[in-house]
């Protein structure tokens, strides 16, 4: 799917949208129509047994408004109503973010259980499916945490067989939530989680190493404020980088605990919070437009939002409301400094979920994102200058007969985050006027002028000439 934005194309892949087509009903109704049983089974398997679903609409719901769901079965009886479900809507993807390239719409979750739900889709998922295409080996970045080292867990032989089964048979999700952990050789640190199965965990490592073989205790939190649970597990591989850093440790839990059924439920909470977080979510190449003008662009036109972004075995996140940037994380790095880094990438992924942490939004030091953004922008700048300044070459000289081009780019990036003095030195400077001639009609010391030019000579937006 692509969509033209900002000159360039960007290809988008769109999470959780429903295989059917959806109609408006009257009474905060929607009705789902599917062609196929395949496209019904699809649909169950992606979004309905998580006890969710995306509509795209461009009608507005408020968020915890009460929507019934109508599920018609358009090869089977194109008339009739096969099931109707119960729903609140827990977030909206405005329609003023398609001028971003996200699908307007609502994300629903049901009020049934996935028990019920099952239940109650058992008898429409009995028509024959197209045969299953073989399961591709995942790659090293989505490996199911617990489906890797049977002989780091201590298995014996007459285990292996079984363990794998189980394994297989357990369905990895993405899953980003703060969670605590508490190794047997170090103090218990906070970290964050990538993915999350029945049998396993994938987290971000910050700055404690947890070495292959370690024994762990892992907390979870269950997602609606309800006692936490602690399982056991080993780490059993390691996720590195490009430069060969730890980013990232697989974690096999304990057969026994996780077996439990209390922890059952509290891991598909957590799964299930985590999968309607992403319906409606966006995904694609951070090449096409790059991560500094998808801030603005998602900033401008979402309430709040997380982006996460991913590169060689790292992954890290920024996460704004109401044009405020909240946080940003990427491994051991936070704020200002993870956000530089993840902005000096240059290539990778990226996921936009139209959502924010709670959490985040309520006790979050904020600040706006596009200064935010803007300031990040500007290390990078210095830090390149003084990178070409080490290797030999000259720091620009800016004397009284010095006029300057202007680069239109980054003076847009940067307008609105410039200081009265620096915008009327730059509009002064597009006319051609010399550094000197500048300092005699802008109303400002004559070492302020300087300062404001070698600030944007600095920024890029004036280059001396």
């Amino acid at each position: 799917m692509q969509f033209r934005m900002l000159g360039n194309t960007l290809n988008l892949a769109f999470v959780g949208s429903t295989t059917g087509t959806a109609a408006l009903l009257k009474n905060h109704s929607i009705q789902i129509r599917f062609e196929s049983a395949d496209a019904l089974r699809q649909e169950f398997e992606k979004n309905i047994a998580n006890r969710g679903i995306f509509v795209a609409t461009e009608v507005e719901f408020s968020i915890r408004s009460a929507v019934d769901v109508e599920v018609v079965l358009e090869y089977v009886d194109a008339k009739e109503v096969a099931l109707s479900l119960r729903g609140e809507v827990v977030h909206c993807v405005p329609i003023e973010m398609a001028a971003s390239g996200a699908m307007p719409g609502v994300a629903i979750q049901f009020d049934d259980t996935a028990r019920e739900l099952c239940e109650a889709f058992e008898s429409l998922l009995q028509a024959p499916t197209a045969p299953q295409s073989p399961i591709e080996t995942p790659g090293a970045d989505s490996v199911d945490p617990a489906a890797i080292s049977d002989s780091a867990l201590g298995l014996d032989i007459s285990e292996i067989a079984s363990s794998r089964r189980e394994r297989r048979a357990a369905k990895r999700h993405a899953v980003r939530v703060p969670i605590r952990m508490m190794p047997t050789l170090s103090a218990p640190f906070e970290a964050t989680s990538r993915d999350l199965s029945a049998t396993g965990i994938l987290l971000t490592i910050k700055t404690v190493a947890l070495p292959v073989g370690e024994v762990v205790r892992t907390c979870l939190w269950h997602p609606s404020g309800e006692p936490s649970i602690e399982i056991d597990g080993r780490v059993v591989r390691e996720v590195k980088n490009k430069s060969g850093r730890i980013a990232a440790v697989a974690i096999a839990f304990d057969r026994d605990q996780a077996s439990d059924p209390r922890t059952n439920e509290v891991i598909e909470a957590i799964r299930q919070a985590g999968h309607r977080s992403r319906l409606g979510g966006i995904s694609g190449s951070l090449v096409d437009l790059g991560l500094a003008n998808m801030l603005q662009m998602f900033g401008c036109s979402a309430l709040r939002g997380t982006l996460i972004v991913e590169r060689d075995g790292e992954q890290g996140w920024i996460a704004f409301a109401d044009a405020q940037m909240l946080a940003a994380e990427l491994g051991a790095l936070s704020g200002h400094d993870a956000l530089v880094a993840m902005l000096d990438w240059g290539e990778g992924r990226f996921h936009f979920e139209a959502t924010a942490d709670e959490k985040l939004i309520q006790q979050a030091a904020r600040r706006p994102l596009e200064a935010a953004v803007f300031e990040a922008v500007r290390t990078l700048d210095e830090r390149a200058e003084a990178a070409s300044v080490g290797e030999g070459q000259e720091p620009v000289v800016i004397d009284d007969a010095t006029t300057f081009l202007v680069d239109a780019e980054r003076e847009a990036r940067a307008r609105s985050s410039l200081e009265k003095a620096d915008e009327a030195v730059l509009e002064l400077a597009k006319t051609g006027m010399t550094a000197a001639r500048l300092k005699s009609i802008v109303p400002e010391s004559p070492e302020s002028i300087q300062s404001a030019l070698e600030g944007l000579v600095e920024l890029g937006i004036l280059i001396p000439r």
